[in-house]
């Protein structure tokens, strides 16, 4: 089955990574590290910019949420998702 999506100019781009095409949206750029912590808590995954990575682990250590973190393209994009409590890092 084919699916035609249609994409506002200007808020998305194909990427190419080892050979595999990705599509990369644009986020939000007036979203805060406080409504990311928000969609966390309610339990839904979220992609941050690669530069926001160290002060969001920092805030959801203090905030006691627990997430897993994956790089979608490294250097440019992560995924926090929301896990069941564990050990933090040191």
């Amino acid at each position: 089955m084919n699916t035609t999506l249609t994409i506002p100019n200007g808020v998305a781009e194909i990427q190419e990574v080892n050979g595999v095409k990705y599509l990369v949206a644009r986020l939000d750029t007036v979203r805060t590290c406080s409504d990311f912590i928000s969609e966390l808590k309610a339990g839904n995954p979220v992609i941050v910019p690669f530069s926001k990575r160290a002060h969001l682990t920092g805030l959801l250590k203090k905030e006691k949420v627990f997430t897993r973190q994956k790089t979608v393209i490294a250097g440019q994009w992560v995924t926090f998702l929301p896990c069941s409590e564990r050990e933090f890092k040191s």
